[in-house]
């Protein structure tokens, strides 16, 4: 399927699916904590690193509105991705990978991955850098303490 999907930058009318999927998919991995916690503080770490992160988004080829998934980056830090449930085990995770630059090799991300993200990528979880100062920190001093 990877090869009937098209990769483009993420627009301003995207933001609203980038939200949601990203804390609904956040408040489904930590049921532990109260959902009004988890929405009202996410979308505002959220809102606050994506000013500072570029944004790819999947779409099936010939149709750019409809959103198959997203990657959330600023190399080397990826901040989340997200395929919908109908488009995963495709290769589209992959394809939004590469369109990042990765060919191979471990990554570093804000965010717990998924149990099929971590068969195939070694992945290094740095949480601190959900948070923008911390990321351009990183990023310009390569430093994150």
């Amino acid at each position: 399927m990877a090869e009937v999907i098209r990769i483009r930058e993420g627009r301003p009318e995207d933001m609203a699916f980038v939200y949601s999927s990203w804390v609904k998919s956040y408040a489904g991995r930590n049921k532990d904590v109260p959902r009004g916690l988890v929405y009202g503080a996410q979308v505002d770490i959220i809102r606050e690193v994506v000013r500072g992160c570029r944004i790819l988004v999947a779409t099936p080829e010939g149709s750019d509105d409809d959103i198959c998934g997203r990657v959330c980056y600023r190399l080397p830090v990826y901040q989340f991705m997200y395929v919908k449930a109908p488009f995963r085990r495709f290769g589209v995770g992959i394809t939004l990978m590469k369109a990042t630059g990765w060919e191979s090799g471990p990554i570093m991300g804000a965010y717990k991955p998924s149990k099929e993200i971590l068969k195939k990528i070694e992945f290094e979880y740095a949480p601190q850098m959900q948070r923008l100062d911390m990321l351009e920190r990183f990023a310009n001093e390569g430093v994150c303490s």
